[in-house]
């Protein structure tokens, strides 16, 4: 049976390969500072909008039923038409607030989304690199170089510290070919 883990590269520092381990065997074993890139995404609050727009309908709906609805509701016909004025307005209200939450929800994939080519350029870096578990070392085995744990937390971090130039300093400090 093939392994599927790349031929080991010897360690900066040892100078030896039996430790060496692909980044994500280390991060599988615990080696935290090993963890990959996170996925970008965007939380978008938009469930107390709707939470309200639901509670306002729903009171006005009951409202309704419970002062209109009998056959013989003594409720004045002026309060009916107000009460029936308002849950429409109500109803209105609801389904715009529901139409700009789900348009902020848009907005946030589409942001997220611009960060998946920065995200994948992120991954192939770090597929790269592998780690020595005798030094406690992070190493680019094409440059045979050290990497720092302040490039590992930016490489991680990629999507907070955008703009675009930032990453492309990244990839020149990690991986140079």
């Amino acid at each position: 049976m093939a392994s599927t883990e790349s031929p080991k590269s010897t360690c900066p520092i040892c100078d030896q390969t039996d430790q060496v381990k692909s980044m994500q065997t280390a991060y599988n074993s615990g080696v935290m500072r090993c963890a990959p890139p996170d996925l970008p995404t965007r939380n978008v609050r938009m469930l107390t909008y709707i939470t309200a727009c639901i509670i306002l309908v729903g009171i006005c709906v009951f409202l309704i039923v419970t002062l209109i609805g009998g056959m013989e509701n003594r409720f004045p016909p002026i309060f009916q038409l107000i009460l029936a004025v308002v849950t429409l307005v109500s109803i209105i209200t609801a389904l715009a607030v529901s139409y700009y939450a789900f348009q902020r929800v848009v907005r946030g994939d589409n942001e997220a989304a611009e960060l998946y080519p920065a995200y994948d350029k992120a991954m192939e870096t770090w597929q790269k690199l592998q780690y020595c578990s005798r030094d406690d070392v992070v190493f680019d085995p094409a440059t045979h170089e050290v990497v720092s744990n302040e490039q590992l937390i930016t490489l991680r971090s990629f999507a907070k510290s955008q703009p675009e130039h930032n990453h492309g300093h990244i990839q020149s400090a990690l991986v140079q070919h």
